[in-house]
């Protein structure tokens, strides 16, 4: 993971995202698969008046409105929300109407006058794959600081920059003449840029040939001026690569008899047709392009303007493509092209009288996608899947979507023997005959969206993902459980009223929680696999312990909140508050740390873990509680001993939890421990060690994510969740009940996270019910100790409350959540 900031907000990227770039309070970042375009995203701050423009009665519908032309015409896909850094985020996904694309549009109303807009797009036909994706980016945006001197601020360097180049038309409002590109009579390559002739460059700069991952004409050229000086080129460049510059094209729809053939027309840098995208490097980042880019007769041309700075190219395409990776989008282009070179299809609301011609002929075809976008009603022409597809004996994926009118999957798929992903989300599907399951390639099968009320029992044996959310399923067949491939099983979304035994088994079983508890076997067996034991619940909770109690009634009475006090001292945990203070001299051993080493007694070996080498490492010492200092402020651990906390590293946290219950006196010192830096296997090394003051306190949920824990318990607290100003007086609550110190960290608390809880997270990888697990030790990222998990995150360690109660440390569960 990435953390981006500027001065208002930061955001985190998944580290798939390569090029992350921050100018002024916009932060865009970039994401190539090998050297395809696979998806982007941007998000910024802006004045809440910017939707002033668009049509609406409020700002929803403004901003719902603006979603239609801020990518050119699009079909919207589907309205939703979701909670954004404790308020509620209002989004659209859409497509164009080519549907090539897929758009993703958020907002993020903070005031009156400010908002944070978030725009994300990719292929369609990986919409399912990058949506859970932009969810996770913008759910990690956090907001600080002054909007408003930002956006001036803002504002001033982009004035400073441009003037006094800030034009794009002539002075008097009318554009610039774009020069049509013409093929040059020397056939020789040229770059011309704001005055200035380019060297293109030769080699690994420049490169040319059709993308494996989207199956787009992919073009870099790079350039450089030759003697470049940071004075005379400046306003033309930056300086990071010493003049040089690149673009990077990536081309759809532009098959002709085997010449790239097309004109693609970009303002700053956007294409409205779709079928291109630009990225570039080098050049001054107040810069963007407006101009064409055409493909003919074997050469390349962009004529056009970086702002006021004039820029034309030739350059000379190879001869030969292998056009073999090439995805096709139209019946057109079918027409002059070879049937034998076209493996890749994509058809995006065909004409259904054309299809059974355009496939027949297409032996070779090795992927078809087949999509009509909602509410098109040449789809309901469509009432059985295509024939023609039957003498595709080559194909390897089949994806259609769309189509409502089909209900039933023919015996004959069954007959494709090379198919590894079949894709048909999004019909009618009631049925699918038995013999397509026994594809004997088959790997992924996704049938989500549909109308199927069964599943043939006899599934092949290759099969790793099975997708049937949002069925009509009650059952699935017992035969699941007995696939040793089958690793990713989705069933959310369906009227289920039995599953086989065995079900929980499957690694990755996507299912609501509630039916994993009532349908399958999801009891904890504790650590011991004896078993639980019963224990006593109140302890756990503030309102038994009468002095807590008290401080919550006042606190709740002074923020206003009384109407819900009732479900707020349900929810209530007594958590104990952990701050560090100064550094550890290790001159009193056995008390509490965080960071160092341990104290281990004599004899106890440091723990070890095996690193991605296969080298023996130390893990990872994070702190050391001494039970018998903080009895008095909890009553659900030991009363005596030391609990010792280990991770092997942040990317696999493998967790190690030791309670040591003898004679504190023989405890030998951390700084006496032959353990070096290069022994632990965190690339963190050893962390500072640091003494720590704790205190108890009443910890309320963050009103953000809380549902799984009010939902049941208490229903009443979804208006502190919905509503924006109760919202700011529970995040107020919440701080005032904090102690007498800041809980950096903390046992028994809340523990903010974008999705699910860490007793969830236990249940679901562990088993058993959220409500039996507790958080052991909440441990945050802290500048005194050195703590900085990922970007600036959490590690919490979760225990079930059997085995706590068994004092059996054995079993615990831990997560990392960055913010």
């Amino acid at each position: 993971m990435q953390t981006a900031s500027t001065k208002t907000f930061s955001v985190t990227f998944p580290d798939l995202y390569q090029y992350v770039k921050v100018a002024w309070e916009s932060i865009k970042a970039d994401h190539t698969e090998g050297k395809d375009y696979a998806s982007f995203a941007a998000i910024g701050l802006s004045d809440v008046s910017f939707y002033k423009k668009y049509p609406g009665t409020d700002f929803l519908t403004r901003f719902q409105a603006s979603c239609l032309e801020q990518r050119g015409n699009v079909e919207v896909v589907a309205d939703k929300t979701l909670p954004v850094a404790g308020r509620t985020s209002y989004i659209r996904t859409a497509t164009s109407t080519d549907g090539f694309f897929f758009y993703y549009f958020a907002v993020l109303q903070i005031s009156n006058e400010y908002c944070y807009n978030f725009t994300a797009d990719c292929d369609t036909a990986e919409a399912a794959r990058f949506e859970p994706i932009f969810d996770e980016i913008w759910q990690s945006l956090q907001y600080f600081g002054d909007p408003s001197a930002a956006l001036k601020e803002q504002q001033a360097a982009i004035d400073n920059l441009r003037s006094p180049y800030t034009s794009s038309d002539t002075g008097d409002g009318v554009e610039k003449e774009i020069s049509p590109f013409t093929i040059p009579a020397d056939e020789q390559g040229y770059w011309e840029f704001g005055g200035y002739r380019f060297n293109i460059l030769p080699g690994d700069g420049n490169e040319v040939h059709i993308a494996d991952v989207d199956g787009a004409l992919y073009i870099k050229l790079e350039g450089q001026v030759p003697d470049y000086d940071t004075d005379k080129h400046g306003h033309l460049l930056n300086d990071y690569e010493h003049g040089k510059v690149y673009l990077q094209f990536y081309f759809k729809g532009i098959y002709h008899n085997g010449v790239p053939t097309g004109t693609f027309t970009f303002r700053q840098e956007r294409d409205d047709t779709h079928l291109s995208y630009l990225w570039k490097g080098g050049f001054h980042y107040s810069l963007d392009f407006t101009g064409e880019a055409t493909l003919r007769d074997g050469w390349l041309g962009v004529n056009g303007y970086f702002n006021d700075y004039e820029m034309k190219i030739a350059s000379k395409l190879p001869d030969h493509l292998n056009w073999s990776n090439y995805r096709f989008l139209t019946i057109d282009e079918l027409e002059t092209a070879p049937a034998d070179i076209v493996r890749r299809l994509q058809l995006t609301d065909p004409y259904p009288g054309q299809l059974h011609e355009a496939l027949s002929p297409l032996t070779q075809l090795e992927t078809l996608f087949i999509w009509f976008k909602e509410g098109n009603k040449a789809a309901e022409e469509i009432k059985e899947v295509p024939k023609a597809i039957k003498k595709l004996k080559a194909l390897k994926e089949l994806n259609l979507s769309g189509m409502h009118a089909i209900t039933h999957i023919p015996e004959w798929i069954g007959e494709l023997h090379q198919l590894e992903t079949l894709h048909l989300s999004n019909n009618g599907i009631t049925g699918i005959h038995p013999r397509v399951f026994q594809l004997p390639r088959l790997k992924n099968c996704y049938l989500y969206n549909n109308q199927l009320q069964s599943i043939a029992p006899g599934l092949p044996e290759s099969l790793v993902v099975l997708n049937l959310d949002n069925n009509q399923l009650t059952t699935v067949p017992d035969s699941l459980t007995r696939m040793k491939a089958l690793t990713d099983l989705s069933l959310n979304d369906n009227p289920l009223t039995h599953l086989p035994a065995g079900l929980e088994n499957i690694e990755n079983l996507r299912l609501e929680m509630d039916k994993k508890l009532s349908l399958l076997n999801y009891t904890y067996m504790g650590a011991d696999k004896q078993g639980t034991i019963s224990y006593d619940n109140t302890p756990y909770f503030a309102q038994h312990d009468p002095a807590l109690t008290s401080r919550l009634e006042k606190a709740i009475a002074e923020k206003e909140l009384l109407p819900y006090k009732q479900g707020l001292m349900q929810l209530a945990r007594k958590s104990v508050a952990f701050a560090t203070t100064e550094e550890e001299d290790y001159g009193t051993t056995g008390g509490c740390r965080f960071g160092g080493l341990p104290d281990l007694p004599a004899g106890m070996p440091y723990p070890t873990c095996t690193n991605y080498s296969g080298e023996t490492k130390g893990m990872q010492f994070i702190a050391q509680i001494n039970c018998t200092a903080i009895a008095g402020l909890q009553d659900y651990l030991p009363r005596t001993g030391i609990l010792y906390f280990f991770i092997k590293d942040q990317e696999e946290l493998s967790p190690a939890v030791i309670h040591y219950n003898g004679d504190l006196s023989t405890l030998i010192p951390g700084n006496t421990l032959d353990i070096s830096e290069d022994f632990i296997a965190d690339q963190a090394g050893i962390y500072a060690s640091y003494k720590v003051v704790a205190d108890n306190y009443p910890d309320i949920p963050f009103f953000y994510n809380a549902r799984d824990y009010y939902t049941s318990a208490a229903p009443a607290l979804k208006a502190l969740e919905e509503q924006d100003e109760l919202a700011d007086r529970t995040n107020a609550l919440k701080t005032a009940l904090h102690p007498s110190i800041t809980p950096v960290h903390s046992i028994n608390s809340y523990v903010f996270k974008q999705h699910d809880t860490p007793e969830k997270e236990a249940a679901n990888e562990l088993r058993g019910k959220p409500e039996e697990w507790m958080v052991l030790l909440r441990v945050s990222s802290d500048n005194n100790p050195g703590f900085c998990f990922w970007d600036a995150g959490e590690i919490y360690f979760v225990i079930h409350k059997s085995d706590l109660a068994k004092q059996n440390f054995s079993n615990v569960y831990a997560g990392l959540e960055s913010s």
